[in-house]
């Protein structure tokens, strides 16, 4: 996923290893450099440009911030491109990355036609990221409804014979240490069905395309109260329905959320906003848990917080973003954010 949406970028993108060796080209890349990526990857960044721009950055670790110079493009035909170019380090990465930006100086900056193109390539980049984004998310939501149904009609069906033969089984035990053991084996079972069905409910929740996204989520913590003991509050400010692909991607994100208040919060309280800002839709998700480690950054997600790198990434690929922001005993507070420019429809339904 992160190869593809890097291979898509806009930018002129090349990585460098700490022997000047390419490991990665963006596709912009191929096109300015005139090279395919198999003749790329794997060259010297002196076989390509005139001048090592690495040479620009600090000696000693100066941070994240990018750094600017200028170089030239050795073209296959032994022309010369004049270039700016962007380099900026990983931040605690020990291998010793760096990331190129490469753009064509044209005559005087950037020309017409290489800005006109340069636009033309990010929205090109921006509808198939968007549309990857949908078909995702909604073959993502097939498969799910494909293993509920499974549950339900297998899974189920066994538990419930099973629960049937077992009531015919009490009619002819009369030791009472017998149906105390006969007890406990229906109980086992009852307990097996209901998580099955609370499995179902998470995997497709029925109000979620029924009556929308606010009651969805009631009923995510309507669950998280009665599983927790917690008291939840929901704040519905949405204008407007977001469209299904959209609704869902917002509701996996708030079941990730919510999971993590239940598992790591130890709170009283969890409290959710759903609004409209700028253009798109905002979520927030407010615990006052336990926190952790002073965390407030769009960039950093807390170690070992797999669920949390996971929404992130979703929100990334939906061109959006997410924060959190915690500090101990201060509990917890997720945002993300979802433009309305990622509601695509459906190729083939839901």
């Amino acid at each position: 996923m992160y190869w593809q949406a890097f291979r898509a970028a806009p930018e002129a993108l090349v990585v460098l290893d700490a022997a000047g060796v390419v490991r990665l080209a963006s596709s912009a890349a191929e096109s300015l450099f005139d090279r395919a990526t198999a003749d790329l990857v794997g060259r010297r960044v002196e076989d390509l440009l005139i001048s090592d721009p690495r040479a620009a950055l600090p000696a000693a670790d100066g941070g994240d911030e990018a750094v600017y110079t200028t170089s030239a493009i050795r073209r296959p035909d032994g022309a010369e491109l004049p270039v700016d170019v962007r380099l900026r380090t990983l931040p605690g990465d020990p291998s010793g990355l760096v990331v190129l930006a490469v753009d064509d100086q044209g005559s005087g900056g950037l020309s017409r036609a290489s800005l006109e193109h340069r636009l033309a390539r990010m929205r090109q980049a921006g509808e198939e990221q968007g549309q990857a984004l949908g078909d995702v998310i909604l073959n993502q939501e097939r498969e799910r409804a494909r293993i509920a149904a499974g549950v339900h009609d297998d899974s189920l069906q066994v538990i419930t014979a099973a629960m049937l033969r077992l009531q015919h089984l009490r009619r002819r035990l009369r030791e009472p240490r017998n149906l105390e053991l006969l007890g406990k084996l229906e109980d086992s079972l009852a307990l097996a069905a209901d998580r099955l069905r609370r499995l179902i409910f998470d995997f497709r929740p029925p109000k979620l395309s029924s009556d929308g996204l606010a009651a969805a989520t009631q009923d995510l913590l309507d669950g998280l109260a009665q599983d927790h003991s917690l008291d939840v509050h929901l704040e519905n400010r949405l204008q407007e329905e977001p469209p299904l692909p959209t609704r869902l991607l917002l509701y996996r994100m708030l079941q990730e959320a919510v999971a993590n208040v239940a598992k790591h919060a130890d709170a009283d309280e969890c409290r959710v906003i759903l609004g409209d800002r700028d253009g798109g839709y905002l979520v927030r998700v407010v615990d006052d848990g336990v926190g952790t480690e002073h965390v407030e950054t769009d960039f950093e997600t807390p170690a070992g917080h797999l669920g949390l790198i996971l929404m992130r990434e979703r929100a990334a690929l939906a061109r959006g973003w997410f924060r959190i922001s915690s500090s101990p005993g201060s509990g917890t507070t997720v945002t993300f954010w979802v433009p309305r420019g990622a509601d695509l429809q459906s190729k083939g339904g839901a």
